[in-house]
C-alpha cells in the first residue's frame, strides 16, 4: 500500500484521520453498514487521496449528506468468469460497477483454454483501463483433463510464474480435476504447491464429493468450493473446513437450497459468486452482485449477514486487504444505496470517486489476431452419424444407447439408458463436439433428452471448458451448416433450419466474447432465444449447451473425443 512506502503521504492521512485537516470528502451521517463488526451504525466517512481514513465524525473540503441512506462496502464477486458474459471485460465493467460491484476475483480459465499465458495477459491488459478491480486466479486445469482436446496447456512453471511476478493473480484456481487429484498426480499437486509456497489461496471444484473422498480432496489444500447443490452438501463441507461458495446465476441456482446453513451456521466462510453465469439479459434487467445480495435477503438472510457474504468474506479468504470492508486504511470502494433490501443503488465511489463522473469507456480493446478465429475442418452431415446408427436406420431395430439427460436449471446430468434408433425429435436429440483449436478432426457424438428444440439445429463455441464447437440437432444437414457457419465468423452462436442460418451471435474475441456492446449483445440473444421458443426450446440454451461439453460435472458429457461417463473419467460406447 503506497501509505507505508511514501513518507509524506502517510502524515498527511494521519493528520486527516487525527482530525488536524479537513478530508478531501466526507460522506455524512450515513447508516454505515459495518461487516466487521456485524452492526449498522451511524457515522461520517472520510476520505482523502482514494482512501477511507476515518469513520467517526470528520469535516470534509467536499461533502455529501448521505442521511438516511446507507453505505456499503463495494461489492465483490468471489468467483467468476467474465468471459461466460460473453461480454469484453470493459463492456463487463461498464454494466456491473454503477450496480454496485467493485471487484471480481476472476478466473479466466476459459480464455486460457483457447488462447493460453497470451488471452489471460490480454484480459489483464484490458482490465486496466477500467474501474473496476480485476483480480484473477491462475487457471489450474488448462486442459481441464485429459479427456477433451483444449487449445492451450498451462503447465505448473507457468502458473508459479504468474503467482510469483503479478500482483493481480491472488490464487490459484479452481482444481476441477478432482480425479487426479485424488489419484495423487504430481502436475496438479506442483501447481497446488505453487500456490501454497507463494501464500495465495487454492479454489476447489468438488462436486457431490463426499465423505472420505472429499477429506482426501481437502486435504489436497484446495480450500473453497462453488458447487454445492444441497444443504447437505454445503453443511459437509463447511464442517471440513472448506469456504462454501453459493452461486446464484442465470442457469445454475443453488441459493434456495443453501439458505438453511446460512441462515443456521456461521457464515465467516461462506460467500456469494456467480461463477460467471449471469446473461447478458440478467445483467441488465436484475443485476450482478446487488441481484444475489437481494436474493439472499429474500431467502431470510439477515440483511448485514448478506452484504458479508459478499464483501468482507471474499476479501478474507483471497487476502484482499485494501478492500472489503468501511474501515480506516481501506481503498474508498463505496456504494450508498436507500435500503438495504431492495438494494437500489444511489451512487458508487471507486477509489474515493463518484463513478457517474468518472467512469468513461476508454475505446475497443485490440485482442491478439490469433485469438480470433475458429481452426475447424469443414464439416458434412455424414460426420455426425455412427456407425451404429447406420445399421439401426437400416433395419429399422432399436438398440439400447446412453443418454444424456439435462436437468432444468443444474448443471448436473443424469445417464439414461433408452432404446433407441436415432434422432428422435423433440425427445431425443443428436449432440456432437467439434475440436476447433488444431484442426485434429475429432468429432464426439452422443444423445441428448430434455433439450426440446423440435427443428434445426444450434451450435456454439462456447463449451466448458476447451470450447470446441458444440452442436445440438433434430437432423445432421442444420448441425453441419451451423459448425461451418461458426469458423467463417470466428466463432459466437449460430441456429440454422432447413437449410438456412436463422439466427447467429458473433463473438470473435476467442470464440467467447463480443466486442460489441452489452445491448447490441442482448438484442441478438433475445433474437436467437424467440427462434428457439419458435421450435419449442423453453429452456436457457445457450448456457446449457456451453455446459453440456463439460467432463468434470457429472454424470455423462459429450466432448471431442466421445460421450464421456465423468464418475469413471473415461470414454465410453455411446450404444451398449
Amino acid at each position: 500500500m503506497e501509505i507505508f512506502r511514501n513518507s509524506a503521504l502517510r502524515e498527511e492521512l494521519l493528520r486527516v484521520a487525527r482530525g488536524e485537516k479537513r478530508a478531501e470528502f466526507v460522506i455524512k451521517d450515513a447508516n454505515v453498514v459495518n461487516v466487521c463488526s456485524g452492526e449498522i451504525h451511524e457515522a461520517d466517512i472520510a476520505i482523502h487521496k482514494g482512501i477511507i481514513v476515518g469513520v467517526g465524525r470528520y469535516k470534509g473540503i467536499k461533502e455529501e449528506d448521505a442521511r438516511g441512506n446507507f453505505a456499503v462496502p463495494g461489492l465483490i464477486d468471489g468467483h467468476t468468469h467474465i468471459e461466460m458474459s460473453m461480454l469484453s471485460v470493459s463492456e463487463f465493467a461498464r454494466v456491473v460497477v454503477p450496480r454496485g460491484t467493485t471487484a471480481v476475483v476472476a478466473d479466466p480459465h476459459e480464455i486460457a483454454n483457447v488462447l493460453g499465458v497470451a488471452g489471460i495477459e490480454a484480459m489483464l491488459e484490458e482490465a486496466k483501463t477500467t474501474p473496476l478491480k480485476v483480480f484473477f486466479t491462475v487457471p489450474s486445469c488448462v486442459p481441464s483433463t485429459s479427456l477433451e482436446t483444449a487449445g492451450a496447456s498451462i503447465g505448473a512453471s507457468e502458473v508459479e510464474n504468474l503467482l510469483r511476478c503479478c500482483e493481480e493473480f491472488v490464487g490459484l484456481a479452481e482444481v476441477m480435476d478432482f480425479d487426479a487429484v485424488l489419484r495423487g498426480d504430481p502436475e496438479i499437486f506442483a501447481k497446488i504447491e505453487a500456490a501454497v509456497k507463494s501464500g495465495k489461496a487454492v479454489d476447489g471444484h468438488a462436486p457431490l464429493l463426499s465423505g472420505c473422498e472429499l477429506n482426501a480432496y481437502i486435504l489436497s489444500g484446495a480450500g473453497s468450493d462453488h458447487e454445492s447443490i444441497s444443504a447437505e452438501e454445503a453443511r459437509e463441507k463447511l464442517r471440513l473446513g472448506m469456504r462454501v461458495m453459493v452461486r446464484e446465476g442465470s442457469a445454475a441456482k443453488n441459493l434456495r437450497a443453501i439458505a438453511p446453513v446460512l441462515k443456521e451456521c456461521d457464515t465467516r466462510n461462506c460467500m456469494l459468486v456467480t461463477d460467471g453465469d449471469r446473461t447478458p439479459k440478467d445483467l441488465l434487467s436484475q443485476g450482478h452482485m446487488d441481484f444475489l445480495l437481494r436474493r439472499a435477503i429474500e431467502e431470510g438472510i439477515d440483511p448485514v449477514k448478506a452484504v458479508q457474504l459478499c464483501t468482507i468474506n471474499p476479501a478474507t479468504w483471497f487476502n484482499l486487504r485494501e478492500i472489503g470492508s468501511i474501515t480506516p486504511g481501506k481503498i474508498a470502494d463505496i456504494v450508498i444505496v436507500r435500503n438495504l433490501e431492495r438494494f437500489e443503488v444511489l451512487k458508487v465511489f471507486v477509489n474515493g470517486r463518484e463513478i457517474s463522473r468518472e467512469f468513461r469507456k476508454k475505446g475497443k480493446f485490440k485482442y491478439p489476431k490469433h485469438g480470433r478465429s475458429v481452426n475447424a475442418p469443414h464439416v458434412s452431415a455424414e460426420d455426425f452419424i455412427l456407425e451404429e446408427e447406420k445399421a439401426c436406420r437400416l433395419t429399422g431395430k432399436r438398440r439400447k444407447a446412453r443418454v444424456i439427460r439435462l436437468i432444468e436449471n443444474e448443471i448436473v446430468t443424469e445417464a439414461k439408458i433408452e432404446e433407441i434408433i436415432g434422432i428422435e425429435a423433440p425427445k431425443i436429440l443428436k449432440a456432437a463436439v467439434v475440436e476447433r483449436h488444431h484442426r485434429t478432426g475429432n468429432i464426439g457424438i452422443g444423445f441428448v433428452e430434455g433439450f426440446g428444440l423440435n427443428s434445426g439445429a444450434i451450435a456454439s463455441t462456447i463449451a466448458h471448458d476447451s470450447h470446441n464447437i458444440v452442436v445440438i440437432g433434430t437432423n445432421e444437414r442444420d448441425m453441419a451448416l451451423a459448425c461451418n457457419r461458426l469458423s467463417e465468423i470466428g466463432g459466437g452462436i449460430v441456429l440454422c433450419d432447413s437449410g438456412f442460418v436463422v439466427s447467429e451471435i458473433p463473438l470473435p474475441i476467442a470464440g467467447l466474447m463480443s466486442d460489441e456492446s452489452v445491448e447490441r449483445v442482448l438484442e441478438r440473444c433475445e433474437r436467437l432465444e424467440a427462434e428457439l421458443r419458435k421450435r419449442g426450446c423453453s429452456l436457457d440454451a445457450i448456457y446449457t449447451l456451453s455446459f453440456i461439453a463439460l467432463p468434470v460435472i457429472p454424470s455423462l458429457r459429450i466432448t471431442d473425443k466421445g460421450l464421456v461417463d465423468v464418475e469413471r473419467g473415461e470414454v465410453v460406447q455411446v450404444f451398449l
